[in-house]
């Protein structure tokens, strides 16, 4: 079987291997918190949780988007991309501005209401997923989920300098700043 002039397997596999090694990366860290969460009560590490459950999903739809691709091309059946690209973007969009955004709450939770924090967020992933569903255009979502990251790792920095301690979370931020 011919694959298609800008078809590179070797990246392509490579990709799927790392979406892969994302999922269970996230959703092992989501569930290794969970006895944390379950002792202490604390609202941070339940936003941070959440966060990696959100990222995981992402991922996971992410993997099934490249799955649906490379059989598109290995059992040779059409595979509209203006109609089917668009719609992994939304959730993909979705799960991972939220998953941003929690990362943001675990850090200012106590400084706001729970309630209107959750709106707020998913609104915002909401909106930021939609716009780039009706620009077509990945590239937007990835500007504006960067800036988010800046804000979720400098709130990082800031909150345990502020507590005067440093933390493990920091260094998890910067590894989601990588992914």
């Amino acid at each position: 079987m011919a694959f298609p002039h800008d078809f590179n397997s070797l990246v392509f596999s490579s990709e799927l291997v790392f979406t892969v090694i994302a999922v269970i990366f996230c959703f092992l860290i989501y569930f290794k918190t969970r006895e944390s969460y379950d002792l202490t009560k604390y609202g941070g590490i339940r936003h941070f949780r959440d966060a990696f459950l959100f990222f995981g999903l992402s991922y996971l739809v992410r993997f099934l988007f490249g799955i649906l691709m490379i059989s598109s091309i290995t059992f040779d059946f059409f595979l509209p991309r203006g109609m089917f690209v668009p719609l992994f973007i939304l959730p993909m969009g979705y799960f991972s501005t939220i998953g941003i955004l929690y990362l943001i709450f675990s850090s200012i939770w106590k400084r706001f209401n729970r309630n209107n924090l959750l709106i707020a967020g998913h609104s915002m992933a909401l909106l930021l997923s939609v716009i780039s569903f009706v620009t077509m255009s990945h590239l937007i979502l990835l500007y504006l989920q960067c800036v988010l990251l800046v804000i979720a790792i400098v709130l990082g920095f800031v909150m345990a300098r502020w507590k005067k301690k440093l933390s493990q979370i920091k260094f998890l931020y910067l590894l989601v700043a990588v992914l």
